[in-house]
């Protein structure tokens, strides 16, 4: 199908005046705010039905396995349909399955029964709505302003994970786990309604007609594997998202099982994470550039955060050094987020994006049941010091390495048939 002509937002124009962008970035924030009494009540609601690390991995494993066989593909569909209608659906499809949860503890029926079934159908859908959602951006606002609109959505996310931790430790408290995802249920609603109202095209016009799904899956390979600082920045963030997958249940675990500490008191550690997020949002927004050195050192800083938590049973110091690690891995997501954009013209960034999230997230099922194992076998306090010392280990060997490799995009040979190296962006 075709698609009309990108009609980005002005140069020389406020994004917090674009009424696009802050429909946009309003919908998207009000399901960060979901995602976050989510990502706090579910494991908080596993834990009380079962007291067990183990079926908090269990139920993250089958929500991550839906990435590793249908990113790819939805990255296909992202570059060969219509963006906004595949968010739409997606949205739709989850508040319907989230909201299954609070319905089944209204009718009394066993809510951990539910929670298995529904994990696949939501993480497929999320693996959709992600594919369509990361390639819009640069149609949204433009190539040229990808750094200040990365750092602005990071804000807006980070500004939900600020309420709803808190948000989500009195309505536990209030209604219960269940009730609580039955509000996450309605921030998709919202999600869609802001999508519904954006008036610009969230994808460039096609100068060709789509390609075959097989030829389209492997031009985004082969534009990949032809840009090396591209295919070395997906493998190392591919490291970095197996380590810390599971940081919010080994999170959970080490404040509720190791400290005892209440579930008010884990909703107040990660709102001041999401502070410093923001922090590391704004301060990522004045870097012009995206350098893989402070990319690295970002989440050097943020390791370093965990770790010293992961050792402590202070409070106020467990605030402080979480603020830390939350500066240091938001400037590291959006720094890597902006790179990988910059170096992908728009027919294929559906494509390499969601190559980018399998190659991240194809270990997370693994990853998450591995922490619910060590969570069993030793403690919260010794899985989150093993997850910050690989994270350091891992960032200072990729910092050194990325020293030998060219900035340039990839080689004119390896470029797909239908791109000119002149479209290829630098």
């Amino acid at each position: 199908m075709s698609t009309p002509a990108s009609t980005a937002a002005p140069a020389g124009q406020n994004l917090l005046r674009d009424r696009d962008f802050l429909l946009f970035a309003g919908g998207q924030g009000a399901s960060a705010l979901g995602d976050a009494l989510s990502k706090t009540a579910l494991p908080l609601l596993v834990l009380a039905l079962t007291g067990s690390g183990l079926h908090m991995g269990l139920i993250a494993m089958l929500t991550t396995l839906p990435m590793m066989l249908l990113g790819v593909p939805a990255g296909a569909w992202a570059d060969r349909f219509d963006r906004r209608r595949m968010m739409l659906w997606a949205d739709v499809g989850r508040a319907v399955l989230v909201g299954a949860v609070p319905l089944a503890a209204l009718l009394d029926l066993p809510m951990l029964p539910v929670l298995y079934a529904i994990a696949v159908p939501v993480g497929a859908l999320y693996a959709v709505f992600e594919a369509a959602c990361l390639s819009c951006v640069p149609s949204l606002v433009g190539r040229g302003r990808l750094g200040e609109a990365n750092s602005l959505l990071s804000i807006g996310n980070a500004l939900g994970y600020i309420a709803g931790p808190a948000l989500a430790g009195v309505l536990v408290t209030g209604i219960g786990g269940a009730g609580t995802l039955g509000v996450d249920a309605l921030t998709f609603a919202v999600s869609a309604v802001s999508l519904m109202l954006i008036r610009r095209p969230l994808q460039t016009a096609r100068e060709h007609p789509p390609a075959p799904m097989r030829r389209q899956v492997l031009e985004g390979f082969r534009f990949i594997a032809g840009h090396r600082l591209l295919r070395a920045a997906l493998l190392y963030w591919a490291a970095i998202t197996f380590f810390t997958a599971p940081i919010i249940i080994c999170a959970t675990y080490f404040i509720r099982e190791d400290l005892g500490w209440s579930p008010g008191v884990l909703g107040s550690i990660i709102a001041v994470y999401a502070v410093g997020a923001i922090a590391g949002a704004v301060l990522a927004s004045r870097i012009k550039e995206a350098s893989v050195a402070v990319m690295c050192a970002g989440t050097v800083l943020g390791s370093v955060g965990l770790l010293v938590l992961s050792g402590t049973a202070s409070l106020p110091l467990a605030l402080g050094v979480v603020l830390l690690a939350g500066a240091g891995e938001s400037l590291s997501a959006i720094l890597y987020s902006t790179l990988r954009a910059r170096l992908t013209p728009d027919e294929l960034l559906g494509r390499v994006t969601t190559t980018a999230q399998v190659a991240a997230f194809s270990l997370k099922p693994l990853s998450v049941l591995a922490a619910g194992i060590a969570l069993e076998a030793t403690s919260g306090s010794l899985t989150l010091a093993v997850i910050a010392v690989s994270c350091i280990t891992i960032s200072v060997a990729f910092a050194v390495f990325s020293r030998r490799l060219p900035t340039a995009a990839a080689p004119e040979i390896l470029l797909p048939p239908t791109l000119t190296p002149q479209e290829v962006v630098r």
